[in-house]
């Protein structure tokens, strides 16, 4: 193909081009991240055999409709490596699971784990990494695989969540993946109300990041892009699968509010953890937060300055916009509830709650200290 002026395009020029096209997807901040669409098959190869992986566990809870992704990794695996895989994970990942896990990896001697698919998966993958007992000692290395935009497997473990050795995580002590890859183009079956929930998820990730407390100004800025994609693309993505541009945007709102959270969470996911708790909802992580978190930012409103305004300017609307309402307008046009009435928690369920988000390690990052009668009021609002 002719290049420009008078030069020409070899063979040798069209492999330099790929291989540039792939060191311009890696990012090195917190961890190895690729980011690019079709990135799985061309990154995967590559880093399992950097790290002289021969025989990897693939954790997944991919469904019947994931198979297509699931082909897609074991083809891409290099010549050598053998694959076992562990099928049908939950969400919330249960001890048993995580034990099991390990279970597998000592008998079948794997060198490394590989998340494939939403929390539930990359979560376990984490934890299972942690254990000892495969073909080396000490930690296996991580390779997360989202085909979500509900986390990349950055953020912090599920309070309570017991590592592989026994010990409780923290949110100080958070295993991180060897590797994470983003690929847009895994993401595309995922359904609309999914993806309404996963993004409002991530934008709740970075808006209580940046409003957080701990100093940390380089999340705080990761933070304010990632607002600045979800608020532009994610109503598209919802909208129409199949964008792909969408999708690329929104999974990198994800991704910006996975390195974010490196600094904190707040108020919104203290009450969400509490609440999905209670109300068996895991599993729909992000399905709650257009009713929590309006309530959440009138609370907090006194304590963060002129941080709304920084947010709304990400968010693009007009000066003055009452930021709360702006965001539960998103979360109507989303389909997302705006009220929590359909749980019919009665009055102690709701003092359970607010009691867990109180001690929640979320809440010490929250701008504003709440107590247990705080988000008691703001769950009363909510509802």
């Amino acid at each position: 193909m002719p290049g420009p002026g008078n030069f020409s395009w070899s063979a040798r020029d069209s492999v330099r081009a790929e291989r540039m096209v792939l060191a311009m997807s890696l990012i090195t901040y917190v961890t190895r991240i690729h980011f690019a669409d079709r990135v799985l098959e061309d990154a995967l190869p590559e880093e399992l055999s950097r790290l002289g992986v021969r025989r990897i566990l693939i954790v997944t809870d991919a469904p019947g409709d994931g198979e297509d992704i699931f082909e897609r990794v074991t083809n891409a695996l290099p010549a050598g490596c053998d694959c076992v895989p562990l099928r049908g994970i939950r969400t919330p990942v249960e001890p048993q699971e995580a034990t099991h896990a390990i279970e597998v990896i000592a008998t079948m001697r794997c060198d490394a784990v590989l998340g494939l698919g939403g929390p539930a998966a990359l979560d376990l993958a984490r934890l299972a990494g942690q254990g000892v007992g495969g073909a080396r000692s000490g930690p296996l290395p991580v390779i997360a695989v989202p085909t979500t935009t509900a986390s990349v497997g950055l953020g912090p473990l599920p309070q309570g969540t017991r590592a592989t050795n026994g010990r409780r995580t923290t949110a100080g002590c958070q295993p991180v993946p060897a590797v994470v890859l983003c690929d847009p183009t895994l993401t595309l079956a995922t359904d609309p109300m999914m993806t309404a929930a996963s993004g409002m998820d991530a934008l709740t990730h970075c808006i209580e990041t940046y409003l957080g407390t701990t100093w940390n100004p380089p999340a705080d800025g990761i933070a304010l892009e990632g607002v600045r994609r979800a608020g532009a693309y994610l109503e598209r993505a919802v909208r129409d699968g199949q964008d792909l541009e969408a999708r690329r945007e929104v999974l990198a709102a994800a991704l910006n509010a996975g390195l974010a959270a490196q600094k904190g969470l707040g108020g919104v996911h203290a009450l969400a953890h509490a609440l999905e708790n209670e109300a068996g909802l895991s599993a729909r992580h992000g399905w709650m937060h257009a009713a929590l978190l309006p309530p959440m930012l009138g609370f907090n409103a006194p304590a963060v300055g002129d941080r709304f305004a920084a947010l709304c300017e990400a968010l693009r609307l007009g000066p003055g916009a009452d930021l709360p309402k702006a965001l539960a307008a998103l979360g109507a046009r989303l389909s997302l509830p705006l009220r929590l009435d359909s749980l019919r928690l009665d009055h102690p369920a709701l003092k359970r709650v607010a009691r867990k988000a109180a001690d929640d390690p979320a809440n010490l990052n929250n701008p504003r200290l709440a107590h247990t009668e705080d988000y008691l009021r703001i769950l009363e609002e909510a509802l």
